[in-house]
């Protein structure tokens, strides 16, 4: 009989060690995945928040130049509109000759004297007669006549309406400097005047001093929580916070 020659048998790998080893390798790919996935939503994120803080940013750099321009637009397109009416404003208004006094009466035929509310009624407001109507401070201040309102301060220096009115009217014309210096008058005369720390807020703003504006801003507010500017005061607030965190 012929003999076979004996043939040696390599051991192999086990299935279970195969088996081991996939699942590391597939643990190892899910892994990863997961990793990138976790940096991908995290720079997301990041990008998510750097938009917003852009965004209040240029918010609040638009509603800060519509501030500032806004006045100036609004008194060339009213220029416009009614050109009469601007020629008018522009005129000087002549001096109304002051009539004698009347003789005073017998004292036995002399009238009552007339009441306090009578004599206020008779009496027009200061500044109104002149083209200074402080009553258009908030409505139309472009209607306000620098000139006319500083010669009715001239006659109630000590009138912080007044004073108010003639910083609205520099305001309105454009020049922001000498309405913040007429704003500050105001508040020597009434600490009340919420109105003259936005006025000074703007030039402090159209100035380069943010911090200067922000602290008319704050003081406007403490005054005027809801006055006719704490939409103004608190995004201008808010878009300096989110650049000092920048």
């Amino acid at each position: 009989m012929m003999q076979q020659p004996d043939v040696s048998v390599t051991a192999g790998v086990p299935i279970t060690n195969f088996r081991q080893v996939l699942s590391d390798e597939v643990r190892a790919s899910l892994e990863a995945v997961r990793v990138a996935q976790e940096a991908a939503r995290e720079q997301a994120r990041r990008q998510t928040r750097q938009a917003r803080v852009w965004f209040t940013m240029a918010m609040g750099a638009l509603a800060l130049a519509g501030f500032a321009v806004g006045p100036r637009l609004s008194q060339r397109w009213h220029a416009r509109r009614h050109p009469a009416a601007a020629v008018a404003r522009a005129a000087v208004v002549p001096a109304q000759p002051v009539a004698p006094a009347p003789a005073a009466a017998p004292a036995d035929t002399a009238a009552p004297p007339a009441s306090v509310a009578e004599r206020t009624a008779v009496q027009p407001a200061p500044g109104a007669a002149e083209g200074c109507d402080t009553a258009a401070v908030h409505t139309a201040p472009w209607r306000l006549s620098p000139e006319a309102c500083a010669r009715a301060f001239a006659t109630h220096p000590d009138d912080g309406a007044l004073a108010l009115a003639v910083a609205q009217a520099e305001h309105a014309h454009g020049h922001l400097a000498e309405g913040a210096q007429w704003a500050r008058r105001a508040l020597s005369l009434d600490p009340e005047a919420a109105e003259a720390y936005v006025l000074i807020a703007r030039a402090e703003m159209a100035s380069g001093r943010p911090g200067h504006a922000r602290a008319a801003y704050q003081h406007y507010l403490q005054l005027a929580p809801r006055g006719w500017h704490h939409v103004e005061a608190r995004a201008a607030l808010r878009a300096d916070r989110s650049t000092a965190r920048l």
